[in-house]
């Protein structure tokens, strides 16, 4: 099924990134990645602006996803730069039924790149070929057109609603959920590369 055992995070690489494990050396960089202009509109995990015991603890559970085997979360860094710009992985890894959620985030000034699509392919390279996994899911904010958008053009589908799933920031938020299988994805990459 799989041939990774989480002994150590790999490195992950595309054409212009490098995506590494996240250290306390991050922390500046990933608290920048969250202030950043507009980076909180749909990420709902905040009720505010992370304050720096927030994001320690943040990056603590980055570690700790990949010590108790559920996740990894990288960091994006621009090659050859190693600045984080933002982050990229999964977890949730349910390993009986093959199934990941994955996650993102990126400074602002580097939207509209192609970077989070560069990322997100890396990753899904990683979850279906090395970890084995059949399913990988995704939860958007009702309304995130953007990341809606990078998901499509990544092969999934929107599966459904989550009506009014989270409470945060004094509101009731929906959430899409989408979904990429297995064999759906190495379709597209069979016909990617028969092109």
């Amino acid at each position: 099924m799989t041939d990774f055992d989480f002994n150590e995070a790999p490195t992950l690489e595309t054409e212009r990134l490098r995506l590494r494990r996240i250290t306390s050396a991050d922390f500046d960089d990933w608290l920048a990645v969250w202030r950043s202009a507009g980076a909180l509109d749909y990420l709902i995990d905040f009720e505010a602006v992370p304050s720096n015991e927030v994001a320690r603890e943040i990056i603590d559970w980055a570690g700790r996803i990949f010590r108790e085997r559920s996740g990894i979360r990288w960091a994006i860094t621009l090659k050859p730069d190693d600045r984080m710009i933002g982050s990229c992985g999964f977890h949730l890894y349910a390993r009986r039924d093959r199934r990941v959620e994955i996650g993102y985030e990126l400074h602002s000034d580097y939207w509209r790149q192609g970077i989070m699509s560069q990322a997100v392919q890396a990753v899904l390279q990683f979850c279906f070929g090395r970890l084995g996994v059949h399913r990988v899911e995704a939860d958007v904010v009702e309304g995130n057109a953007a990341s809606a958008a990078l998901l499509r053009k990544a092969g999934f589908t929107l599966e459904g609603v989550w009506r009014d799933r989270v409470f945060k920031r004094g509101a009731y938020h929906s959430l899409w959920q989408f979904g990429l299988l297995a064999p759906e994805y190495r379709a597209r990459k069979k016909a990617a590369s028969s092109r």
